[in-house]
């Protein structure tokens, strides 16, 4: 009997360790396979300004041929906010906005890509350079542009997007032209 109990012990213990291995080997094999998932993307996705510096990005988009130039125009959903502003346009949904001398945060950029043409699917993704002399500007101007962004998002859903009783999510701005 006291072989029986001891056999026994032994096969729990086999057991939990074969257990403890599996659980071990599986949640392993899940967090690498979450890391592959994270870091595949699409490039054609990714937003970045992609210049060195200001300066480098706004000469190398203004001799850019597939660009079309808005001088003294607002970066698109500006509403009531600071200028001056050099905004570019870059294919359908591409828009870069460079601050100009006298703006508090000069200079700076942001590149948004603006996506706002679907039933079910809104999209502005930014990407932000400040290379103003106070950060505290820099910080300022960046949550303008997520007021701005917020806006947008809210306007062209209230457009595009319904609940499912169909009535508009938002109640706010109608137009941002």
């Amino acid at each position: 009997m006291k072989s029986i109990i001891y056999l026994f012990a032994i096969l729990i213990c086999l057991n939990s360790i074969s257990v403890g291995a599996s659980t071990k080997m599986a949640h392993e094999k899940k967090r690498h396979s979450n890391a592959k998932k994270s870091s595949q993307f699409d490039p054609a996705y990714l937003i970045e300004i992609g210049y060195p510096s200001i300066t480098m990005a706004i000469n190398a988009v203004k001799e850019r041929k597939d660009t079309i130039i808005k001088v003294n125009n607002k970066p698109f959903g500006w509403q009531e906010r600071s200028g001056p502003w050099f905004v570019v346009k870059e294919g359908q949904h591409i828009e870069w906005a460079f601050t100009e001398g006298g703006h508090y945060a000069h200079p700076s950029v942001i590149k948004r890509i603006i996506d706002v043409g679907s039933k079910s699917y809104v999209s502005v993704d930014m990407a932000f350079r400040c290379e103003a002399p106070r950060k505290d500007e820099c910080n300022k101007l960046l949550g303008e542009f997520k007021e701005v962004k917020t806006l947008i998002l809210n306007v062209y859903r209230k457009k595009f997007i319904t609940h499912p009783k169909a009535v508009p999510i938002w109640k706010g701005v109608d137009s941002l032209e």
